[in-house]
């Protein structure tokens, strides 16, 4: 068990580039789970452990979010009049660049959840583990982490979204969008014609409020984290080659 542990966080030391902070991750976490496991024990532990291994090194670098359109994170809904109509007068470059930019702080930020999840992992109660492999839904693990970690998890990646977003300037591409959009929008809304063609396709020129694009981003990355690992379980749970090991083929191919 701990050298399948071991194993694990070496490979995802390997893809996402942050060596030391999973190093000493690995030290911890491998010394603090208890002797003996029982057979569902030990397949759930494997199951989350591959799961959230896959999920961050898959979207823990560059274009993880931005090239995997399972996960990429589009403009909020409430900019999307914003990004139609830029596009129209020939501005779109900037929308493009901020969402590259959203995208970006998405990869920056998942990898720093690894210490949640896997004390998440650890702490799951003995009754708990049957219940959770042995049910008809295959998401079952992966919603166990959003109602168990789910708020720290954004706690954790919320600042480094924020700052990554400071460093690379992403409030001056939306500042500069709003601007230009704020500028062009209401010509288009005064051309009756233009107006009419818009509306066909349900798009309106309204003034856009403030968007809090942190807790967006924050919202958006776990959402994809937890899509990730869910898409892990489910293969876990109904593809025998996806049971890498004797103990998951064992486990789940009894179910």
């Amino acid at each position: 068990m701990k050298q399948l542990l071991i194993t694990l966080l070496l490979t995802m030391i390997v893809y996402g580039g942050w060596m030391e902070s999973l190093g000493d991750l690995a030290k911890t976490y491998t010394n603090s789970y208890p002797p003996t496991l029982n057979k569902e024990q030990s397949a759930l532990t494997q199951t989350l452990e591959i799961g959230v291994q896959k999920a961050i090194s898959t979207l823990g670098k560059k274009g993880g979010f931005y090239k995997n359109p399972l996960v990429k994170i589009p403009l909020p809904k409430s900019l999307q009049p914003v990004a139609t109509t830029l596009k129209k007068v020939g501005f779109g470059k900037y929308v493009d660049e901020l969402e590259l930019a959203m995208n970006r702080a998405a990869e920056e930020a998942v990898p720093k959840t690894a210490s949640i999840l896997f004390n998440t992992i650890k702490n799951i109660k003995p009754q708990e583990v049957k219940d959770l492999i042995f049910t008809n839904k295959k998401d079952a693990i992966t919603q166990y982490f959003k109602t168990h970690a789910h708020k720290r998890l954004a706690q954790k990646i919320a600042p480094i979204i924020q700052k990554y977003m400071q460093k690379e300037q992403v409030n001056s591409y939306y500042q500069t969008l709003m601007r230009y959009y704020n500028q062009y929008a209401p010509n288009l809304s005064q051309n009756s014609y233009i107006n009419a063609a818009l509306g066909a396709f349900g798009i309106q020129t309204p003034q856009i409020k403030e968007q809090d694009l942190t807790s967006y981003i924050t919202n958006r990355t776990l959402e994809g984290l937890y899509t990730m690992i869910a898409k892990q379980e489910a293969a876990i749970r109904t593809n025998p080659m996806a049971r890498t090991t004797k103990l998951l083929k064992e486990v789940f191919g009894a179910k």
